[in-house]
């Protein structure tokens, strides 16, 4: 026969599989740690921070949610698959000219099965140091791209054009790059569409939005990434809701 402290606990765990987990994918494809103990809370279950966390990888293990980065978890099981051919053939080429230079490298043309509204022409954005932007867009002027090397407000409104082979290059955030091949990650991307729709004119900010949204629920991603790299940027780290 159990113990009081045993049923305690089953009856906690129970809870937690049977109808915390259940509501919160119902709300959501993804959903924090946070969010798990707010919910045992209301129910009145009174579990200790260590537990929860335990419960939750056993959680992961049967396969009940999946991991979604620190502290998130998420229903959806495939893991997003990110199409890198769209900047493969610049990043050999800046690899080739380059080939001590930190780069991350992305396109829209990544985004645009996402898109609800297809794009007819694509931007490439490359971020690096500050030291090497100048020097990698005049390579790039040289070779043929349209380039613009972190446009400010003004030059944005007086002669940016997406046209044929557009290259917008920015400082920072080359630590993001998965495994040194220059290609940023799903979540950069995300975050980077966001802050780009507020600075460029690549389309609609609620079309940015929907396109972020549609990515994440067509696999999963690294919530906890996403929000830091969102918060970085300063725009909203927003999560979708689900579809069901």
């Amino acid at each position: 026969m159990k113990s009081k402290k045993e049923q305690a606990k089953s009856s906690a765990k129970d809870t937690l599989y049977k109808r915390v987990i259940p509501e919160l994918m119902r709300s959501s494809p993804y959903f924090s740690l946070e969010a798990v103990r707010k919910a045992m809370n209301e129910l009145g279950v009174s579990v200790t921070a260590g537990t929860l966390k335990f419960y939750m990888s056993d959680a992961m293990s049967k396969g009940i949610v999946h991991d979604a980065g620190r502290g998130w978890y998420s229903s959806i099981a495939q893991p997003f698959e990110l199409d890198t051919q769209p900047v493969a053939d610049i990043v050999q080429r800046l690899n080739k000219a380059f080939p001590l230079l930190d780069f991350s490298c992305w396109s829209t043309r990544q985004i645009n099965p996402h898109m609800h509204h297809l794009l007819a022409k694509f931007v490439t954005f490359i971020h690096v140091d500050e030291a090497g932007m100048r020097s990698i867009g005049d390579w790039l002027l040289e070779a043929g791209y349209n380039v613009f090397v972190n446009p400010g407000k003004v030059e944005v409104e007086k002669s940016f054009r997406v046209r044929d082979k557009t290259v917008v290059v920015r400082p920072g955030f080359v630590e993001e790059t998965e495994e040194a091949s220059h290609v940023a990650p799903i979540e950069m991307i995300l975050a980077d569409l966001l802050y780009e729709a507020e600075k460029l004119p690549l389309m609609a900010r609620d079309e940015a939005r929907d396109a972020v949204e549609n990515a994440m629920l067509s696999g999963r991603i690294s919530t906890a990434y996403f929000v830091t790299l969102a918060k970085r940027r300063h725009v909203d780290a927003f999560i979708p809701k689900s579809t069901n």
